[in-house]
């Protein structure tokens, strides 16, 4: 089972000269409305060159043999009561699976993932807990940043099948991971998307999982029997970070000899801004400009919230929508312009609009 949705890398400044070290921080996260997408090269003919300074990488000839979409919302948006201290989730593609990060001035990290993965060919539903939480990056983040973070992941679910004659009725999963990052390297990498400065973290994970299943031997009796899977694992990866794009440019993923085995590279993405509403179909807001309210029309049997936002893209707030008609009160709201999102019920953005506070 897949144990982190690629959530990895969410991160952006304003751009800097070329040739030059950067500095990532909390202001760099990308926030939410924000759509990544990314290829995968499963055949890739790069290397990952040397550690040091002012390096130089190629990867002009990277392939797309699938791509992936990642889209980064407000805890709002994919609410889960096991993770209500996140401040950022991402949602993977068009599957209903989402990655629960918390996102604060010290450092950005993972502490849950939920959602359908397919285990031996069964789907399943899963909440799976982070203790302490899957640190991405401490902040500053720079060259010869450097940690070490051991954490457990944990989940128990509904299985329900078959296996070598047994009928096993749920699973525990559980595992400890050791993970190493260093910055090792700054410089410039070209990819089809463009010619950047950066900075390359070096990750290294051993893995330590177990599953426990609940056999089943006398319906309905039955009991738990603990490391009916154990294994070990060790990978190593490079991720190189640029300036202003709200994502990782490039991720290698080293095979055991040491080679290039798979890399995910940056193809676009859109973030959310003032152009993008401009031409928003949204007609029906009202008053606009407004003072302590302001109404909004939306399907209340398509739609299930308003989603509120400053022109910086920070969350301000969330509203259910129960009926055609959504009143929010404004009292609180300072002086300025507002954008927001309708929610589908599928957790998709079905429409945008934006709004003035005038008093």
């Amino acid at each position: 089972m897949k144990k982190t949705i690629l959530f990895l890398s969410a991160f952006g400044i304003a751009t800097l000269g070329a040739d030059a070290q950067i500095t990532i921080t909390t202001a760099d996260v990308a926030v939410p409305t924000t759509t990544l997408y990314q290829a995968t090269d499963t055949l890739p003919t790069i290397s990952v060159g040397a550690a040091g300074t002012n390096q130089i990488w190629n990867m002009t000839g990277l392939a797309t043999n699938f791509t992936d979409t990642l889209t980064f919302l407000s805890y709002a948006s994919a609410p889960n009561p096991l993770f209500s201290t996140s401040n950022l989730v991402v949602k993977q593609g068009w599957q209903n699976n989402y990655a629960y990060a918390v996102n604060n001035a010290s450092s950005v990290s993972i502490i849950g993932n939920a959602g359908t993965f397919n285990l031996m060919g069964t789907n399943v539903n899963v909440n799976q807990s982070f203790t302490p939480e899957e640190k991405l990056a401490d902040f500053p983040f720079t060259y010869t940043s450097n940690f070490v973070n051991t954490y457990r992941t944990f989940s128990k679910f509904y299985f329900g099948q078959t296996v070598m004659g047994f009928q096993i009725d749920s699973i525990r999963d559980h595992s400890t991971t050791v993970k190493t990052v260093v910055v090792d390297a700054w410089g410039t990498l070209t990819t089809p998307l463009g010619t950047y400065s950066v900075i390359r973290s070096k990750e290294t994970k051993i893995v330590h999982d177990t599953i426990d299943g609940y056999i089943i031997i006398f319906p309905p009796f039955g009991g738990w029997q603990n490391a009916v899977s154990t294994s070990a694992d060790s990978t190593t990866s490079y991720t190189w970070w640029a300036n202003g794009l709200g994502f990782s440019l490039a991720t290698a993923t080293m095979d055991s000899t040491g080679g290039v085995k798979r890399v995910q590279w940056l193809m676009d993405q859109t973030s959310v801004g003032i152009n993008e509403y401009t031409n928003s179909s949204i007609e029906n807001v009202y008053p606009n400009p407004a003072q302590n309210e302001i109404n909004i029309l939306a399907d209340a049997s398509k739609q299930k919230s308003v989603e509120v936002f400053d022109v910086t893209g920070r969350f301000v707030a969330a509203y259910s929508i129960t009926s055609n008609l959504t009143n929010i009160n404004t009292t609180d709201y300072c002086n300025g312009m507002y954008l927001f999102n309708l929610v589908g019920k599928n957790n998709t953005i079905d429409n945008r609009g934006k709004f003035t506070i005038t008093k």
